[in-house]
């Protein structure tokens, strides 16, 4: 998180902003939607519960990752023993979920459009960014209306946050070539992993379900 002694530089050129739980109001029946899609993704494959505290954990991975994560946490078993072929069967009913659940996300943070509106008057490029499937990010831009410069999908570009490769994408797109002058935003620890490791600044909100203590653990 910012504080006063950890200002940011004045000459920052582009910011990559997190959606779900950063500028995406994404609560589901008091659920954010990340967890309410995981958790009824396993009721859907096996009738497995997830619980809350499980599917937090994973917020932010890229979602194969995820739900391999879950997999183990819930079952209580080691890495080497998930099956990916379960993985993705599970990844295939979580899109389904997903789908049902965004198709009328609407509601943005409180401030995210003034906010994207302040750094764009003074040029700076904004860019959103999410390990969501590429047609969910596009659809939530649109109906938010937001105007940004870049939307970008870790699963359509390769690789899953903590990997840097949004940040890249949204540098190279804006045309920045200074890591030092580029601020990625998001609400949890894999975000500010993923912005360390791109060598940006990291800033950390606290709109989502990762609290203050762990976020400041991670050194943003």
């Amino acid at each position: 998180m910012a504080t006063a002694d950890a200002r940011l530089p004045g000459d920052i050129e582009l910011v990559l902003f997190d959606m779900a739980g950063t500028t995406v109001d994404d609560l589901v029946n008091g659920e954010p939607l990340v967890i309410a899609a995981f958790r009824a993704a396993f009721l859907a494959h096996d009738g497995s519960q997830v619980a809350l505290e499980q599917a937090n954990e994973v917020r932010g991975y890229e979602k194969r990752e995820a739900l391999r994560r879950l997999l183990c946490a819930v079952r209580s078993i080691d890495a080497s023993e998930v099956d990916q072929a379960e993985v993705d069967k599970l990844f295939g009913i979580f899109r389904e979920e997903l789908d049902k659940l965004t198709a009328c996300m609407d509601t943005e943070v409180a401030g995210t459009s003034a906010a994207f509106g302040a750094l764009r008057s003074r040029g700076v490029k904004v860019c959103v960014g999410s390990g969501f499937p590429e047609h969910v990010v596009q659809n939530i831009v649109a109906n938010m209306g937001w105007a940004v410069d870049g939307a970008f999908s870790s699963e359509a570009l390769g690789a899953g946050r903590p990997d840097p490769i949004m940040v890249n994408a949204a540098m190279s797109h804006c045309g920045v070539t200074d890591p030092r002058r580029v601020v990625k935003v998001g609400d949890t620890v894999v975000d500010i992993e993923e912005g360390r490791n791109a060598g940006v600044h990291t800033v950390a909100v606290l709109t989502g379900t990762q609290g203050r203590e762990k976020l400041e653990a991670a050194r943003p």
